[in-house]
């Protein structure tokens, strides 16, 4: 049947490209999707997913190679992937004439799965569109049709097939006349049939073997198996020797009589003549004798099975035919015939396509429980009710997929919160409410309060198309959903639809606080294409908000400490916003608004913000980043809140220590507080006086008082006070030491003064002794101080300044603190000393201030000698390609477009993309087009450059000026260029001229999301991507794991991550685990040389290597490598670096079943642990057990895990659950009690695990025992599963048995 397909012209070109979903196990081992919540959005092809959007992405040459792929490695193809076919040609009229033949012989026997009926109903239309096309067709398509109808048993008219065929203009051929010949013997019209031979033989065309099988066939499948046996006779006279298929033919007739001994003699006959039957031939013989009902003779004929190649393949495509049939119990028997395969080899979802195609045969809800349940007892699918599930949720079966999740919970399987997505799709897709605030309730009434991820993916956005956001919290509130948690995540949909304004809205009213990791990038997103600061500042206060009072619900669970500490996550988001906004003066606006609501930041982030403002950096900017990193900076009230805490002014705190003079009270804490309030109203005069008054009435100062009036003094220029209070801080403490700011301060006021020399003899003799460490206000007034003698343009002081700050220990050198010596150069106009200054900072402190203004500057003064020096200098500081970047884009800001080109044309150049568009950006904000069109210009016919994005932003940067008709222009420039246009150049050309009512000379390409896999949003979201996104790179990295390719899903990924779209880290574990599991180290250790350490262990990266390691047979090697590298360990960090590679799960539990090995892994676990790290001994203490070494995992427990503090064992329950091995968890609970220095919450959990599974396995006297064993080890209720409990309880009560606990 494939034959056809291979022979076609584009097969050539096939690539690989596969199904996005595979349905069996015999395939691929499977991925459980119930487990994985991702794996179940981005497989589900019914409900998650609408071709009519999404599949336009695929043109159609990729879709046919696809089918032929399928075909070679399985034998068959799925509907959707014909589905998928059907709609590109009805999209586009480019099929071909050979391309429509292969479509069409795709829907017959090589969709297995779908009912014969429905195949031809889909030829149908596919035939009926060709035609309407004008598509070309000759006889071979006529005659693919006959085959098609032949293989799905379709009744028609052989006469009107053949009247068409004449109205067309079309002669029949012998293939035309064997297959309408076929056509009459399948209905036993014998004399049709001699009618056709006739026909052939006026025609004088030979009577070939496919028409004696006919014949065989026409008698043998209606009874009258001597007249088939006549044929084989005169095949003989006529000099022609049966094949296998004449065997296979008339065995099927037998078969369909139930006539086992002729199928026998049948079978003997034919291995005789050496025509032995192949599998697929016994396989249907197999079928006829199930459709005519003797089941009871099937098992007969698997001893002649031979089970070669392909076998598993070809039971898989009977059984999709038998179970469209009914013929379940056949199934059932032939399916056990499969042997194992090494990539399935006991995976608990064996078999999971037989339950899958139950499912997709809309079987009534009983009928299906009751068939998975058989399944189950028999072992041929352990988990079927489970995959049941999963696809009944896939496709949207909603009565049947919560009877099936009830059936699981008698399993013992927890409710988890993705199983509820699929049906919050459909119901979002039918429009239904109340069905969708219903499912809500639901969960929450087994205890499953909808995660964020739930409302905003699932919910939210189907409510928000029709209802207010007051409305939807009120919604959400009656399901159930807690305010805060609804309002926090409603904010977040209306910043990805740029609604900012309503969005503070919601967050000033219902003040959801917390959820930094949540909001960050949403909200920097919205200020980016609102450029609404109020309201972004408004939402970042809130969220502000004593969050230590909310902890973050997306956030990952540990066991840490909360850090109170926000100004890490507040800096973060102030520091993408300027990013963001790029333009100084709404910088400066965004800073100053953070400010005003006391909003504090890291010093980190500041001096991140200021090393990207560069020589953007104003004094005004530093002083206000210098005021957000203080300590002192207090938080302002929320606008809404109702009773807020005012802090005092002087006057009121003047008239409260009055009344409490009179009133005798004592006045200390308030005549401190005004003493602080006078500094922070800057009442210098009031001060004043309030300091003698103290003074007369011997009020002590204390030092903390003391040093603060001292930096307040210094910062107002009041030298001689602050130098008084110096004095008196020296005699309260002569050992008191005043920090680097304060000096500093007192330096800058001398300088503001005209006292330079003072300010320098003062930093010397007062230098610090302890280390620099990072801080950004000290920074940022070092800065001011210098910024100050720069703009007097007094290079000597400048530069005396710098060194004496630098070598007397009091800042660490950097470019923003060296910027001013090359500024001060750059005011004189004395480019030699700039570059004199630049190249001493280079050499001394490899730092390279106002790099980019200098070379600007050398461009314009056409000195080529001087800026290849500066370039080289630079270069050994930065490398090579980032200077060659920063020279293009200077060559281009300065108009000198053919040396941007040189260097752009340096062979071996690798573009820098991502430079290059934050380029683009900036010049768009700043609407310098001229400097887009030079970038365009030095591009032209360059392959390392996507000019794409450069073509979009110039595009934007006109539209934004009213430039339309050089707009037009550039869109005639693409054109002549061969450049293709974007979608979304195309877009915003086409919106922009339709605002100016102008007509589009092109069309205007269809909007749609076609990068959501993840679920299926009614609402159209305006996506302007200038490269593939994130969703998309993952999308297509995941269709190439899926189909095995992992080479290419490898490359795919490396590529995308180059180019600044890394992939999900969901499906780079996928596809490292598929890696792992195929022992491919090569492939995964190339991934490793472009991610960060965060990333390994966001991926586990290291876990997934090792494992590959031991699956290709290099575990000793690594063990020995791991345990020498552990010995050389000098450090904790060396040791915890190198524990990393330490086997687990699969890789630990096969060294554990190797003496070698598992002496290996023990000594590594025994140097670890005498160090004070437990892991590795718990790890391969685990394995023990599973492995039934009680004496090593004993051994183990005693000598190290006996007192550890902490001890992990969640695999151990996994396994113990579902080997149904009470005695694991018993032996676990037994080891657990022994260690005094665990928490009870610790112990209660593997109770509550206990008791869980003798519920499922019926035994609840052994689970009412277990508990009041928890109980009398001092467990109580707070540290078991209350869901535990509640199912105890309740089967207790359903048995009419006493429970006499309360829960």
């Amino acid at each position: 049947m494939s034959s056809l397909l291979r022979s076609t012209k584009f097969v050539r070109y096939f690539t690989g490209a596969a199904r996005t979903l595979i349905l069996n196990s015999a395939k691929t081992a499977e991925t459980n999707s119930l487990i994985n919540p991702k794996s179940i959005c981005a497989s589900n092809s019914i409900i998650l997913r609408d071709y009519a959007t999404s599949k336009k992405t695929e043109s159609l040459e990729p879709l046919l190679q696809r089918l032929d792929s399928e075909v070679k490695r399985y034998g068959r193809i799925s509907k959707k992937d014909i589905d998928e076919v059907f709609d590109e040609i009805r999209a586009k009229n480019d099929i071909t004439s050979s391309q429509s033949l292969l479509v069409i012989r795709c829907c017959g026997e090589l969709v297995p799965e779908e009912l014969p009926e429905q195949r031809t109903l889909l030829v149908q239309k596919i035939w009926n569109v060709l035609t309407e096309r004008g598509i070309p067709m000759d006889v071979s398509h006529y005659n693919a049709l006959l085959r098609v109808y032949l293989e799905n048993e379709h009744t028609f008219s052989p006469a009107k097939f053949l009247e068409e065929m004449e109205k067309k203009g079309l002669q029949p051929n012998r293939v035309t006349y064997q297959r309408l010949m076929w056509r009459y013997c399948q209905e036993g019209d014998v004399e049709g049939a001699t009618k056709v031979l006739e026909k052939m033989r006026e025609l004088n065309m030979p009577v070939s073997e496919p028409v004696l099988n006919a014949l065989v066939m026409g008698h043998a499948f209606h009874g009258d198996t001597e007249g088939a046996k006549a044929v084989l006779e005169t095949m003989a006279g006529a000099g022609l020797t049966p094949s296998n298929r004449t065997y296979t033919l008339l065995a099927c007739g037998y078969a369909k009589q139930g006539d086992i001994e002729n199928v026998k003699k049948i079978i003997a006959l034919a291995q005789d003549n050496e025509s032995m039957l192949a599998d697929r031939d016994l396989l249907e013989i197999i079928e006829h004798m199930a459709i005519g009902g003797h089941n009871d003779k099937v098992e007969e004929i698997f001893p002649h099975l031979h089970k070669s190649i392909g076998y598993n393949q070809d039971v898989c495509n009977l059984i999709y035919k038998l179970l469209n049939r009914d013929c379940d119990s056949t199934a059932q028997k032939v399916m056990k015939t499969m042997p194992k395969s090494s990539n399935v080899d006991e995976t608990i979802f064996k078999g999971a396509f037989y339950v899958k195609h139950l499912v997709k045969l809309n079987r009534p809800a009983d009928s299906l429980i009751a068939s998975c349940k058989e399944l189950q007892e028999e072992g041929l699918v352990p988990r079927a009710l489970y995959i049941a599930t999963e696809m009944s949720l896939q496709l949207g079966h909603v009565e049947v997929a919560q009877k099936l999740l009830k059936e699981l919970q008698k399993e013992g399987f927890e409710l988890r919160q993705h199983y509820f997505w699929p049906l919050l799709v459909q119901k979002g897709k039918e429009g239904d409410e109340e069905g969708l605030l219903q499912i809500l309730r639901n969960m929450t009434s087994e205890n499953l309060t909808p995660t964020g991820e739930t409302l905003r993916e699932y919910v939210i956005p189907y409510l928000i198309k029709k209802d207010s956001p007051q409305n939807i919290i009120l919604k959400l509130q009656i399901a159930n959903v807690p305010v805060f948690h609804g309002a926090r995540n409603l904010i977040v949909e209306l910043l990805r639809l740029t609604q900012i304004k309503q969005a503070a809205d919601v967050a000033l009213q219902y003040q959801p606080r917390g959820g930094f990791s949540l909001l960050a990038q949403p909200l920097t997103s919205a200020l980016s294409k609102t450029k609404d600061i109020d309201s972004f500042v408004k939402i970042l206060h809130v969220i502000s908000n004593n969050p230590q009072l909310q902890a973050e619900e997306d956030a990952t669970a540990d066991d840490s400490p909360i850090n109170n500490d926000i100004s890490g996550e507040v800096g973060r988001i102030v520091k993408n916003a300027v990013k963001y906004l790029k333009e100084p003066k709404l910088t400066e606006n965004l800073l100053q608004s953070v400010l005003d609501k006391g909003l504090r930041i890291s010093v980190q982030s500041a001096e991140e913000i200021e090393q990207y403002l560069g020589n953007q950096m104003t004094m005004n900017i530093s002083k206000i980043l210098s005021s957000l990193t203080s300590p002192h900076l207090e938080y302002a009230p929320l606008e809404s809140m109702k009773m807020t805490k005012t802090k005092l002014t002087s006057e009121k705190l003047e008239s409260l220590i009055a009344n409490n003079k009179e009133k005798g009270n004592n006045t200390a804490k308030l005549q401190k507080q005004l003493l602080m309030t006078y500094m922070d109203e800057n009442k210098i005069e009031k001060l004043d006086q309030f300091l003698e008054e103290l003074k007369a009435s011997n009020f002590e100062l204390t030092m903390v008082t003391l040093t603060r009036l001292y930096e307040f003094y210094a910062d107002n220029g009041q030298i001689e006070k602050a130098k008084n209070i110096g004095e008196l801080i020296k005699e309260k403490d002569p050992k008191f030491v005043i920090n680097r700011y304060k000096k500093v301060t007192m330096a800058t006021a001398l300088i503001k003064h005209n006292k330079y020399d003072e300010a320098l003899q003062f930093l010397k003799d007062n230098k610090p002794e302890d280390d620099i460490n990072s801080n950004f206000v000290l920074n940022a007034k070092c800065w001011q101080m210098l910024n100050t003698l720069a703009e007097e343009k007094d290079v000597a002081k400048v530069k005396e300044l710098t060194e004496t700050l630098i070598n007397y220990n009091y800042v660490a050198p950097s470019n923003v603190l060296l910027g001013p010596s090359i500024k001060v150069h750059i005011l004189r106009n004395d480019i030699d000393g700039a570059l004199s200054e630049f190249e001493n900072c280079c050499n001394q402190y490899r730092s390279t201030p106002w790099k980019g203004e200098l070379m600007k500057t050398l461009i314009l003064k056409e000195d080529a000698n001087k800026l290849q020096w500066l370039a080289d200098l630079s270069t050994q500081i930065h490398g090579e390609i980032n200077i060659l970047h920063d020279l293009v884009l200077a060559f281009v800001e300065c108009g000198r477009l053919r040396q941007a080109r040189r260097i752009l044309e340096t062979p071996g150049l690798l573009s820098r993309q991502r430079r290059l568009n934050d380029a683009c950006e900036r010049y768009v904000e700043e609407g310098k087009s001229e400097y887009l069109e030079g970038l365009l210009e030095a591009t032209k016919d360059l392959s390392i450059v996507d000019r794409s994005n450069i073509f979009y932003h110039l595009l934007v940067t006109y539209c934004k000026a009213d430039e339309t008709d050089k707009a037009i222009g550039l869109w005639t420039v693409l054109q002549e260029e061969g450049e293709i246009p974007t979608d979304d150049f195309l877009n915003y050309l086409g919106n922009h001229l339709k605002s100016k009512n102008m007509d589009v000379p092109f069309i205007i390409p269809q909007q749609s999301n076609v990068q959501q896999t993840k679920k299926e949003n009614p609402i159209n979201k305006v996506v302007q991507p200038a490269k593939p996104s994130k969703k998309q790179v993952t999308v297509d990295i995941e269709k190439l794991v899926q189909t095995g390719l992992y080479t290419q899903a490898m490359d795919s990924t490396i590529k995308s991550i180059k180019n600044g779209s890394t992939p999900k880290s969901s499906i780079l574990k996928y596809l490292l685990k598929s890696l792992a599991i195929e022992g491919n180290v090569e492939q995964i250790e190339r991934l490793g040389k472009y991610i960060d350490n965060s990333m390994r262990k966001l991926i586990t990266y290291d876990d997934k290597l090792t494992q590959a390691i031991f699956k290709n047979g290099s575990g000793d090697q690594h063990l020995d490598n791991l345990l020498a590298e552990i010995e050389a360990a000098n450090t904790e960090e060396d040791l915890k670096n190198a524990l990393i590679r330490y086997p687990r799960s699969s890789a630990l539990a096969s060294a554990v079943n190797s003496p070698v090995l598992s002496q290996k892994c023990q000594k590594i676990a025994d140097i670890a642990a005498s160090k004070g790290i437990y892991l590795p001994a718990n790890l391969l203490w685990m394995e023990y057990l599973l492995a039934g070494k009680t004496t090593e995992a004993q051994a183990l427990w005693d000598t190290h895990l006996k007192k550890a503090e902490v001890v992990i064992f969640r695999r151990l329950l996994q396994e113990s659950h579902m080997q149904r091995n009470a005695k694991l968890i018993e032996d676990l609970i037994h080891n657990l009690k022994t260690n005094t220095k665990l928490q009870l919450s610790t112990l209660g959990n593997a109770y509550s695990r206990l008791i869980n599974l003798h519920i499922v396995d019926n035994k609840f006297n052994e689970a009412k025992a277990v508990l009041e064993d928890a109980y009398k080890a001092g467990v109580t209720n707070e540290h078991l599963n209350k869901t535990s409990l509640q199912r105890l309880k309740s089967v207790f009560e359903a048995n009419g048995k006493p429970f006499e606990y309360s829960i």
